[in-house]
């Protein structure tokens, strides 16, 4: 029985959550060669500073836009 973990961080609808779970569920029955029944997914939402790229907290898509800011600051 394939027991999977997906972290992500916090905000994202049920509905997005279910039809990700659906397909990961789908692709692991599939590559395990197992029935979908037995495919357990977990998910774990995080907030923004529970959650680091490069030692910085964020996603690495924040961290691009907020780049700019950060040098102006600096100088």
């Amino acid at each position: 029985m394939p027991i999977i973990e997906v972290h992500i961080l916090e905000g994202r609808s049920s509905e997005i959550k279910a039809r990700a779970a659906a397909a990961i569920s789908k692709a692991a029955a599939e590559g395990f060669g197992v029935s979908i029944d037995t495919v357990r997914i977990l998910v774990t939402e995080h907030k923004k500073d529970e959650f680091y790229v490069g030692g910085r907290a964020g996603r690495a898509s924040d961290q691009a836009r907020l780049a700019p800011l950060m040098e102006e600051d600096k100088s």
